[in-house]
């Protein structure tokens, strides 16, 4: 009896109850997620400036990969102003045809109001001037004299509101017709300004391809082009090696779960002094900390070594350290497991690239991409959509996706961990 009173008394302090809500638990996440963004931010904006600052200070002078960043950089600018362009073309062209439908209907419409109008001024007309008048002048107080007052009154009040809606019809119609007019306008401009737009850009893609050229088949620049290939991979390395360092320093805390049978050695007695507080407060975390540990015990990205599922379908060459997917631009690339954005934006030598954190410290980059999706601080999924493939970056001019794996910065052969080996 004594021991059910004590079970009671601990079912009493673990209800529901004393659980914080969702809600609160949700704020305090994106709480925690946005602290992370922003410190994840400053600490790439610090890594980005003192590479920079290293560079200046070795005195290495204009290369390659610096001209080629400048086209790509100024051809990916002109791609996104042509974009918009488009776009806002497009919202013109679907409102243009809205507006010419509503000019139409207003033109009918005061059509009608003109015939209708007409025939009140040829029946003003046949009255004559003196009809109105002498009905309400007139000392007659018949009923038909009553009748004829009121019928002029009425006939008065509907010809005045033919002649309001008239001026109404006539304002929209003014309106609508200018509107029609600033779209015709906006479309020309645009098509004009979008017509320079894709001549700029063909020039600077011919541009691009005369400077790849050059880089490709001059002998004096394969030697210059090994070279910064060299750099930029020691630069990533480095670059990522000081990123991770400062990412698993703090490795994400877990409850340190006790044995079964030494947890069921505990006295009950044990349990039901704890103060209420601390014994309602830690079922949530415990719970919570339990769920991450058993989803990294159950999904850990090592236990799927050999299993992923690559990030765009296709054969791919060893590129080391990592390896090169060829794939048309634009084809879209997934993120090979769950983890967080923690670099999105131009690298030198790889173009637009992405870095993913996935849990136990490794790191997979997706580089040369044409387009970004994601930002840094972004969580993302196994397979989400990261980016578009692309060329930027690479001096050779082939699309397609450059991809590694790291742990803890260090380089690891991504082939031993995807499904397919090509």
């Amino acid at each position: 009896m004594k021991l059910l009173s004590r079970l009671t008394l601990l079912g009493g302090l673990l209800a529901p109850a004393t659980l914080p809500a969702v809600s609160e638990i949700d704020n305090q996440e994106h709480a925690t997620l946005e602290r992370s963004r922003v410190q994840l931010n400053r600490t790439v904006r610090e890594l980005v400036r003192e590479q920079s600052a290293l560079r200046a200070a070795s005195g290495e002078a204009a290369s390659l990969l610096d001209e080629l960043e400048k086209l790509d950089r100024s051809l990916l600018e002109g791609e996104r102003r042509q974009a918009e362009l488009m776009q806002r073309q497009m919202e013109a062209l679907r409102n243009l045809p809205e507006v010419e439908a509503r000019v139409e209907a207003h033109r009918k419409k005061m059509a009608g109001q003109r015939r209708r109008l007409a025939q009140h001024l040829r029946l003003m007309y046949e009255l004559g001037s003196q009809g109105p008048l002498k009905a309400l002048l007139s000392g007659d107080n018949s009923a038909t004299s009553r009748q004829g007052v009121h019928y002029y009154a009425r006939y008065i009040q509907a010809r005045n509101q033919e002649f309001l809606e008239f001026r109404l019809a006539a304002a929209r119609l003014r309106n609508d017709l200018a509107k029609s007019r600033e779209l015709a306008e906006t479309l020309a401009a645009l098509n004009a300004d979008l017509t320079r737009e894709q001549q700029q850009l063909h020039e600077e893609r011919l541009q691009r391809a005369r400077f790849l050229e050059k880089a490709r088949s001059e002998e004096k620049f394969h030697q210059l082009k090994v070279e910064e290939l060299i750099q930029a991979k020691n630069q990533l390395t480095d670059f990522l090696e000081k990123l991770s360092g400062y990412l698993d320093e703090e490795p994400v805390k877990t409850t340190e779960e006790k044995p079964v049978e030494e947890v069921a050695k505990k006295p009950v007695e044990e349990v039901a002094k704890k103060p209420v507080e601390a014994v309602a407060k830690k079922p949530v975390e415990a719970v919570r900390e339990k769920s991450v540990t058993t989803a990294r015990a159950e999904s850990s990205i090592r236990s799927r070594r050999g299993q992923i599922q690559p990030p765009v379908s296709g054969e791919w060459e060893k590129r080391p350290p990592g390896i090169f997917f060829r794939t048309t631009a634009k084809t879209p690339i997934a993120a090979i497991h769950g983890g967080q954005v923690v670099y999105a934006d131009w690298f030198r030598g790889y173009g637009l690239l992405v870095i993913l954190k996935h849990d136990e410290h490794v790191y997979s980059l997706y580089g040369h991409n044409n387009k970004l999706l994601v930002a840094q601080g972004d969580p993302v999924k196994a397979r989400d959509i990261i980016a578009e493939s692309g060329d930027s970056g690479a001096l050779d001019g082939v699309p397609g996706l450059y991809f590694e794996i790291r742990i803890q910065g260090r380089s690891v052969n991504p082939g031993d961990w995807l499904m397919d080996r090509g």
